[in-house]
């Protein structure tokens, strides 16, 4: 039997020397888990489409500009998943879980002890590039 494939666009927001991480609320697959934002790609939508709309409807915010990052692919058991990582360059609005969700802005070494989905750990080799410039305070993404 064929995996599943299912395509993700993933938001990484930073703010200062801080990351914007989401815990998965108690009625979602991997509850207590911490997540970047996002979420699926319709097959209608291009990535970025999919990255600003799941954006709203998880954070309220509307996305101004991104630029792409990176590609991830991540297998489980009963699927796979494609992760486009998207850079947040600037969006308009405030910041809130509107799906309960709870967001936290965590510095680099904090996101490396905090329980990811497994999906969101590869991720993590993309930062550790850029650990010291996370921890000096530069912006990477602009």
């Amino acid at each position: 039997m064929e995996a599943q494939l299912i395509k993700v666009a993933v938001g990484i927001i930073q703010h200062e020397n801080t990351i914007l991480v989401a815990q998965r609320p108690h009625d979602k697959p991997y509850s207590g888990y911490w997540e970047f934002p996002g979420g699926k790609i319709e097959p209608y939508e291009t990535s970025e489409a999919a990255l600003k709309r799941e954006l709203h409807e998880e954070l309220g915010i509307e996305v101004i500009s991104t630029k792409f990052w990176f590609q991830h692919p991540h297998f489980y058991p009963d699927k796979a998943v494609l992760l486009d990582i998207w850079r947040m360059i600037s969006f308009n609005g405030e910041l809130y879980g509107r799906e309960n969700q709870i967001l936290r802005w965590v510095t680099y070494p904090e996101l490396l002890s905090l329980r990811l989905l497994e999906g969101n750990k590869g991720i993590l080799k993309h930062f550790e590039q850029d650990a010291n410039a996370i921890a000096n305070n530069i912006r990477l993404f602009y």
